[in-house]
């Protein structure tokens, strides 16, 4: 349910607005194909028509929504072709990012490795499963700390970028599946063990197994709940 939200700070109204559309396009709150009309989100926002022309506008560059001439905006639509694309993409700039990260990081970046995957196995090595909200944001911290000691910010931005496509279909797989959220905290600590050693082509090799292993998978819960 869209429930109606009023933002407080008047200097960061379009980065709420983006921010909380950006939330409920990736928790598919808001559908593929959903109609994105202004007015309708300037009266829930309790905002102006620029903020929130702003804030669909920065959606439209990271591919979350879709905007037609004289026709307004839309939740972008998915594809089995997109999905295939997100997933290449991301793979190969993260594999990228941490090649460059193992080079260059330094004992700031080995100890946040360390910090995160901590983290991280606290709740992936317990007997209950986590729920997906809070493993989302510790694996979402684990793999940053990954590839912060890349140094480039600009590789870092556009990683961001693509990873909001990248979450957006995670997140969906898991919504319309029937199975538990299934962790696996032994590819982590391999994952980490082979950058922490700064073995480039290991660490190549596991995260992009870690990132297309669940390709076919993801996929075919797509098709099965006839979203593509």
């Amino acid at each position: 349910m869209k429930q109606k939200i009023v933002f407080t700070s008047e200097s960061t109204l379009a980065q709420q607005c983006y921010e909380q559309l950006q939330n409920e396009i990736v928790e598919g709150i808001l559908k593929p194909g959903e109609k994105l009309k202004v007015e309708p989100i300037k009266e829930r926002f309790s905002i102006g028509q620029s903020p929130v022309r702003e804030a669909l506008s920065r959606l439209v560059a990271c591919g979350l929504v879709q905007a037609e001439d004289n026709k307004g905006f839309y939740v972008a639509a998915i594809s089995e072709a997109d999905i295939r694309d997100t997933y290449d993409t991301y793979a190969r700039i993260e594999t990228t990012a941490l090649a460059m990260a193992i080079e260059r990081g330094d004992d700031a970046w080995q100890a946040d490795i360390v910090s995160t995957l901590y983290s991280l196995g606290l709740i992936e090595t317990k007997g209950e499963i986590p729920s997906y909200a809070v493993w989302a944001e510790r694996n979402y911290n684990f793999h940053v700390a990954l590839i912060a000691g890349c140094k480039s910010p600009t590789l870092l931005e556009i990683r961001r970028m693509v990873y909001m496509k990248f979450d957006r279909y995670c997140r969906m797989s898991f919504h319309v599946s029937k199975d538990s959220l299934s962790v696996n905290h032994q590819e982590h600590q391999k994952l980490a063990q082979a950058v922490l050693q700064r073995d480039i082509k290991e660490a190549h090799a596991l995260m992009e197994y870690h990132i297309m292993g669940a390709i076919e998978d993801v996929v075919k819960k797509f098709k099965e709940n006839h979203l593509i």
